[in-house]
């Protein structure tokens, strides 16, 4: 504690505190007059913002003046702006005065000049790669990571607890765009862009046996493995059954979209049976499709009978039944 900060001690204490307090600050000015020897470094390397005098210096002293030399250990000589600092033997000079040091019984030796340099602590390019491959892992459990391409070699950070962020900014088919954020001791130090090119797994629907052209795609004809893609694919299976085949699709391939066309059971311009039910009415009327329907889909369909056009479902090759 510096002397100063007793004298503003004494401004806010009652009498008599403040009269213990002044003896004990004149005990304390009286250990202040032992001799120390302080010798200061050529260089020096520090982990923290502030500069203490322990840093740069060799402090001497006998067993009866330790409460002394532990003071001077713990004032501070200078604060860091940058990562390398020249500390004069004049600013030592002025730092003890500030703290009320009776320089007379202060001999100073060694540099004349100090080079004080931050110390600092490295990230490598594998440790980075590693950090990120570990995130995408994580975050996407469907994907292959062809390459991690990040532009540094190393990172130099200053010293203090590190903490290591990936966030993604963007993705596409083919890349995940990342930000790799360094913080030390709970400050933002860095934040470098990081490109991951990936290939997509998909389930893929693949012909368990031949697939004769004309034939309608069912769920036995099918089953599903992971392949990589450079891109995304939709493999819906409901735009897979109930299709036909218009080619041969052989076992083990892959079955694709553009394999296969639309099984309608319901064609434009063709008559159909129309199934009216309301209550216990149950009517068949003779309609026209006005266009081609699938199991399920909901067509226009127009009553011959009326000219009305209705909406209707398909249920079974040219059937369909009115819908309200």
């Amino acid at each position: 504690m510096r002397c100063l900060e007793l004298f503003q001690i004494l401004k806010h204490k009652k009498a008599k505190g403040a009269f213990y307090l002044l003896f004990l600050f004149f005990a304390f000015l009286t250990t202040l007059n032992a001799k120390i020897l302080i010798e200061l470094y050529p260089t020096a390397i520090v982990k923290k913002d502030e500069v203490f005098l322990r840093d740069i210096s060799k402090i001497k002293s006998d067993k009866d003046e330790i409460r002394l030399k532990n003071f001077l250990e713990e004032i501070v000589i200078v604060k860091f702006s940058s990562d390398i600092k020249k500390i004069e033997k004049n600013d030592v000079v002025e730092s003890l005065k500030k703290n009320y040091i009776d320089l007379k019984n202060i001999q100073i030796i060694g540099s004349n000049k100090i080079v004080v340099k931050r110390a600092t602590q490295k990230i490598t390019q594998k440790e980075m790669v590693d950090d990120v491959k570990k995130f995408l892992e994580s975050r996407f459990k469907d994907i292959k990571i062809i390459f991690i391409s990040v532009n540094k070699k190393e990172l130099t950070l200053p010293y203090g607890k590190i903490e290591k962020v990936v966030k993604v900014k963007s993705k596409t088919s083919k890349n995940i765009y990342l930000d790799y954020i360094i913080y030390v001791d709970g400050k933002k130090k860095i934040s470098l862009p990081i490109k991951a090119k990936v290939l997509f797994y998909q389930l893929v629907p693949y012909a368990k046996r031949d697939i004769p052209k004309g034939k309608v795609v069912k769920k036995e004809d099918i089953y599903f493995k992971k392949k990589t893609f450079s891109r995304k694919y939709n493999f819906d299976l409901d735009e897979i059954l109930g299709k036909i085949a218009k080619r041969t699709i052989k076992k083990d391939s892959i079955i694709k979209s553009y394999f296969l066309s639309p099984n309608f059971l319901v064609l434009k311009s063709k008559n159909v049976k129309i199934l009216y039910s309301s209550g216990p009415i149950n009517i068949e009327l003779v309609g026209l499709a006005l266009q081609n329907g699938s199991l399920g889909d909901l067509i226009e369909v127009k009553n011959v009978s009326t000219g009305k056009v209705l909406k209707c479902k398909v249920i079974a090759p040219f059937v369909v039944k009115y819908v309200k």
